[in-house]
């Protein structure tokens, strides 16, 4: 059994959002969901769910139609007080279970942010330490450097995983075919300014069957109707491209669940 969390996270607010998630984690593991996936930037929150804050860096450019917000304020190191209690609860759950954050990494006087999704593992140990290695350029060219670790797989008792975040779904999933993983654990906060439908219940399909891969998709949501779209349909997706489930509703936290073949051993 595998989860897909849907959740509207409360920007800037790492704590709030550790506990709330914490509990859906909880839930989802109590059905018996063995890896669990968050939506992208969940503990951190990507934007202002309004669409009026975006994180800002001093120096980097900033869309006008956004206030800025440092994210030094709320960003974590890794490891940090986040790493170390998803630790402690994959390790008491016994799950796998991303955790996506910004993440601060300092090097002597310099200090870079990036959009980061870690895969904790059911030893209470952070197998996976992936940062997105293509920040979309509207939204976060003012705060993310593009990552610099690579594709990042582990080998489960299930399969092997693979870690993408968003915008990175259009450019490395050719690599991860030579990585020849089973499921790709797929985080994202979609902020295209046009409905998502077709992209989740046709795209989406489509680019698993063409890869053979399961993908495992946690979208944000929003606690109300906006103006822009893009919260909603976490799913998850057979490697033929079929639709296991779907988040039934935009709003409000929701998981979604299904069952999927294990990787054939060699």
């Amino acid at each position: 059994m595998v989860a897909c969390i849907q959740y509207a996270p409360v920007f800037a607010q790492p704590t709030t959002n550790r506990d709330a998630l914490s509990l859906l984690v909880r839930e989802a593991a109590g059905h018996g969901a063995k890896i669990i996936v968050l939506p992208e930037a969940a503990l951190h929150g990507y934007m202002s769910e309004d669409h009026l804050i975006n994180w800002h860096v001093a120096g980097r450019p900033l869309d006008p139609q956004y206030q800025g917000r440092d994210p030094a304020t709320v960003a974590e190191t890794i490891p940090g007080p986040s790493s170390d209690h998803f630790c402690t609860l994959a390790r008491e759950l016994q799950v796998y279970v991303t955790m996506p954050l910004i993440e601060k990494s300092v090097i002597g006087e310099e200090t870079r942010f990036f959009n980061t999704v870690c895969l904790v593992s059911p030893t209470g140990k952070i197998v996976a330490h992936y940062r997105k290695l293509n920040p979309y350029p509207p939204a976060e060219d003012s705060w993310a450097t593009k990552g610099d670790r690579g594709l990042q797989t582990y080998d489960t008792e299930y399969g092997r995983v693979g870690l993408a975040i968003c915008y990175d779904i259009h450019r490395i999933l050719k690599d991860y075919d030579n990585e020849k993983i089973w499921t790709l654990l797929f985080s994202t906060a979609w902020d295209w300014g046009y409905h998502p439908a077709d992209w989740f219940w046709h795209e989406m399909p489509e680019k698993a069957s063409e890869h053979r891969m399961h993908i495992l998709v946690a979208n944000w949501s929003a606690d109300k109707e906006q103006k822009w779209r893009g919260y909603g349909f976490s799913e998850v997706i057979r490697a033929d491209g079929q639709v296991l489930a779907c988040a039934h509703s935009l709003y409000g936290s929701t998981i979604v669940y299904a069952r999927l073949p294990v990787a054939a051993r060699n």
